[in-house]
């Protein structure tokens, strides 16, 4: 066999492996998936059907369920499982805000039905080690509208308006410290909340809470989460009570390498306190040289018509558009534009270690195979030598109380 055949032959041979690896990848990202869903499940069902503090009855605040995000929106309101944008992560999972990388600001404005139009600005921080903070301020308003007396005479006009102020935390709790993508994040949030009718008004404080899983494989990557929102008491007029709008959330979300180009597929299950159904809705997106996303969503079941959902988004440096269409059946169509602005030092999404530091990681990875080999001297030097370079070494401390145990029940 001469040397181009042995090429050529070398080269086949790695096409199969890396074909058989791409396989193997994708049926282990499927099966985790399935494994993943299924044990989020069984929670949302567990806690689901749980009340929020409130009696029986029709809900209040009911535009809190009104997801302004364009991106979600476009793909059929999912976005449990993943980080869509900062507007998404406040309506559906503030876990997914340790996602962020850089300071954003956000403007939605939300041309929905019936003469009603909703305002959303929000703010996010996130930080390299203490989580991320964010916030918002969402206004509805309805066009003036004529009122009437007892007798059905005419009585002007009456003026009705919500709004929603909002404040969120999310951390990551477990993972690889190298890269802080993937692992397991939590976050929560409250809510002040108000509802005016005319003369009227009455307020209330909601909570919501969230946990996202993220995993990566080969070229592919698998979010799992589960959100609770809008918990806490419900708005009280006069002796009248509604209860809370909670609504309660669990999604996934599979992204996966399509020539090049980001290809993600999402499917999520929603159940209000007050409804008896749990209403699924997916989504996909197609994000074409990082620069234009194309976005399309099907929810089959809907508190106001069904139907399918489009969107597109532009990514212009640091300025990102989003456009969102949806048909509410009867009520027409409802159109949702943001613009969001990203600014100031980017997180560190892989941080990388100083040469001191990577030689003191070392030297505890050097022990712990002395540790197995029962040469705990030689580790509790290597340990020491870790120490010294470094103070803050993980689990250094740890492995030295180990061996004083070890040592301890030898004697």
């Amino acid at each position: 066999m001469n040397g181009k055949t042995k090429k050529i032959s070398k080269l086949v041979c790695l096409r199969i492996n890396t074909r058989r690896q791409i396989l193997a990848d994708f049926f282990l990202s499927a099966v985790f998936c399935a494994l993943s869903f299924a044990l989020f499940t069984i929670l949302f069902c567990a806690f689901a059907p749980l009340s929020s503090y409130a009696g029986a009855g029709e809900s209040g605040l009911q535009f809190l369920r009104i997801v302004q995000s364009p991106k979600s929106v476009a793909m059929g309101e999912t976005g449990v499982g993943f980080y869509g944008d900062l507007s998404s992560s406040l309506a559906l999972n503030p876990a997914s805000l340790s996602l962020m990388r850089y300071n954003e600001f956000s403007f939605i404005y939300n041309m929905w039905v019936e003469d009603i139009s909703i305002q959303q600005i929000s703010f996010s921080h996130p930080t390299q080690k203490s989580g991320a903070f964010a916030g918002s301020l969402s206004m509805l308003s309805v066009k003036p509208f004529a009122a009437y007396d007892n007798s059905g005479g005419p009585a002007g006009q009456v003026q009705s308006s919500d709004l929603a102020l909002q404040i969120a935390y999310s951390k990551k709790l477990w993972g690889q410290w190298n890269d802080n993508r993937y692992g397991i994040f939590a976050g929560g949030g409250l809510k002040y909340a108000r509802e005016k009718l005319d003369t009227v008004k009455a307020d209330t404080l909601l909570y919501d809470t969230g946990i996202l899983y993220m995993k990566k494989f080969h070229e592919s990557r698998l979010g799992v989460g589960a959100s609770f929102m809008n918990l806490g008491d419900g708005l009280k007029f006069d002796k009248d009570k509604d209860t809370s709008p909670a609504i309660y959330r669990l999604g996934a979300n599979y992204q996966i390498m399509f020539y090049g180009d980001y290809l993600s597929f999402s499917a999520d299950l929603k159940k209000n306190s007050d409804g008896k159904k749990i209403m699924p809705s997916y989504g996909a997106e197609f994000m074409l040289k990082k620069i234009v996303a194309l976005r399309l969503g099907y929810a089959p079941i809907r508190d106001i018509g069904n139907g399918l959902r489009f969107g597109i988004g532009f990514n212009l440096k640091n300025l990102k558009i989003d456009y969102a269409i949806a048909s509410y059946a009867k009520f027409d169509y409802a159109h949702r534009i943001g613009i969001s602005y990203s600014f100031g030092k980017p997180i560190e999404i892989t941080p990388h270690l100083k040469p001191a530091e990577e030689k003191a990681r070392w030297k505890v990875k050097r022990a712990k195979t002395l540790i197995k080999d029962e040469l705990y001297y030689q580790a509790i030097l290597e340990l020491n030598e870790a120490l010294k370079i470094d103070p803050k070494t993980p689990h250094a401390l740890e492995l030295m109380k180990i061996i004083g145990d070890k040592v301890e029940l030898g004697k």
